[in-house]
């Protein structure tokens, strides 16, 4: 008779844990469900001197092979000569 009263027992606290247990998992999920959420590289550019230097350079002289490495853009330097051999300090 002890024995059932002692499973009754641990099988009521073993539910109480896991109910416990799941409700603490659940506020932990929903607390990180409604956090902002942050977006990996969103942010906003501000342009320096320097950048809208090099794109009003460029605007005016769009073969300038140099202003385009300067502003990262080396699809337009092989598109506007395959061959260049951009050198290591340029990089």
């Amino acid at each position: 008779m002890s024995l059932v009263r002692v499973n009754k027992a641990a099988i009521h606290i073993l539910v109480i844990t896991t109910i416990l247990f799941i409700l603490l998992l659940t506020s932990i999920n929903i607390e990180h469900y409604l956090a902002p959420k942050k977006v990996l590289g969103a942010e906003t550019f501000v342009p320096t001197k320097t950048d809208v230097f090099w794109q009003d350079f460029l605007n005016k002289n769009p073969d300038y092979i140099p202003g385009w490495i300067e502003v990262g853009r080396m699809d337009k330097v092989k598109e506007i000569d395959p061959n260049y051999k951009i050198v290591s300090g340029n990089q």
